[in-house]
């Protein structure tokens, strides 16, 4: 009997069997360094006498994350990848964990890093003032809101520029995280208008730009709509109007 038990063990041995309660040590898992600017890559995996599949998850998914073995860098940071084997035949399961380490890109002078982008720092437009890197205006007091109306999101009128001005405060500004605005028709003004929407909002109610080109071949010119009637008229660019936005 004890002949076949240590037979039995020796065999274990050159077979290299598992103990089921216990993995199999893993081989080194290497350290890993990038920048946020590098391309989706494949982790290798740590050596491993179990033949289960390893998994991976990622500690911080604003640095990296993970589908499969492929590895996404999100932005800049530390991020704990952990390897793992399930238990199979007659292994039990087992882990491994090192670290990701994802350098910033520097940007050049006069620009910001926005989402992994170096994007120049933008020009705002009074009375928009940069902040965060984002043009965004001054909370007034009264608050003026925004409106939603036919699947779009006005931003409240509340100063008068002339029409380029408008038109590149628009292009530039973040609303409640949304940029990207954009001057509107005179019909979607003066559709806004007959809705009743504006009130209770604390608009200033005037005459106000769309991005309507007027017909007068003398100066440049576009359309301004009453937000009080619907009324619409002509105004040179260089005029003054009211600025509303749309998104």
């Amino acid at each position: 009997m004890k002949r076949i038990v240590g037979w039995l063990f020796m065999l274990c041995m050159l077979m290299a069997c598992g103990d089921p309660d216990q993995g199999p040590p893993l081989g080194p898992f290497a350290a890993i360094k990038k920048t946020e600017t590098d391309k989706p890559f494949n982790i290798d995996p740590p050596t491993s006498r179990s033949p289960a599949p390893f998994s991976y998850t990622s500690s911080n998914p604003a640095v990296a994350v993970i589908s499969g073995s492929l590895v996404t860098i999100k932005g800049p940071g530390e991020s704990t990848i952990t390897a793992s084997q399930p238990g199979t035949g007659g292994w039990g399961p087992t882990s491994a964990a090192t670290t990701l380490t994802v350098t910033a890109v520097t940007c050049e002078a006069n620009s910001v890093r926005i989402n992994g982008t170096c994007t120049p720092v933008p020009k705002c437009v009074e009375p928009a003032v940069l902040t965060n890197n984002q043009c965004v205006v001054p909370a007034a007091d009264p608050p003026v809101t925004l409106v939603t109306f036919d699947a779009k999101a006005w931003m409240g009128v509340s100063f008068k520029k002339d029409w380029t001005t408008a038109r590149d405060f628009c292009a530039t500004v973040t609303v409640q995280g949304f940029d990207k605005w954009r001057q509107p028709t005179d019909a979607e003004l003066k559709k806004l208008v007959e809705s009743g929407e504006l009130a209770g909002h604390n608009w200033s109610i005037g005459s106000t730009w769309s991005s309507e080109m007027g017909s007068i071949s003398s100066q440049a010119t576009h359309i301004v709509v009453d937000l009080a009637t619907g009324a619409t008229e002509e105004r040179a660019n260089a005029a003054g109007a009211f600025v509303s936005c749309v998104h």
